[in-house]
């Protein structure tokens, strides 16, 4: 939890100031600010190209795992952007190139164990499940004392 503190807070006002050290208050401004409007630019377009490719994959009643994974990585992307620093905007940049996106996912994948999932979501098409619908009770067999004892009532 402190790292994380740390490198939401300390990280990017020590790498601004150094930056702008650097390079210039105002050339690191636009650095940013450039990067950030890339990055942007770069989520809406792999965005829609993720949405629509779902989509297909969804029609065609398979699941759409990579577009998922896609549409994590394009939302922690934008999270990168949005948080001022020139660290933040590197790594979300590398959340949108997509060979870094599958390595990672991949990663992520193997300790969740999606891949189990997928395939029984294979197994699970639509054309060959069948659905039955109907009421049923749960009728237990009397027990063989019970019936003796009704025997016996009988007699």
């Amino acid at each position: 939890m402190r790292g994380l503190l740390i490198f939401l807070v300390l990280v990017p006002v020590l790498d601004l100031a150094l930056l702008g050290h650097l390079i210039g208050f105002w050339n690191t401004v636009f650095l940013v600010l450039g990067t950030a409007f890339l990055g942007f630019a770069l989520i809406r377009h792999q965005g829609f190209s993720a949405l629509n490719a779902g989509r297909q994959k969804l029609a065609a009643g398979q699941m759409p795992l990579t577009e998922m994974t896609t549409g994590v990585f394009l939302a922690l992307a934008g999270v990168l952007f949005i948080h001022p620093g020139f660290i933040t905007d590197v790594l979300g940049l590398l959340c949108l190139v997509p060979g870094v996106r599958s390595l990672l996912a991949l990663k992520v994948a193997s300790k969740a164990g999606a891949g189990q999932f997928e395939a029984h979501f294979r197994t699970q098409s639509h054309e060959d499940s069948h659905t039955f619908e109907g009421e049923f009770e749960n009728v237990q067999e009397p027990s063989k004392a019970s019936i003796d004892h009704q025997d016996d009532k009988k007699s």
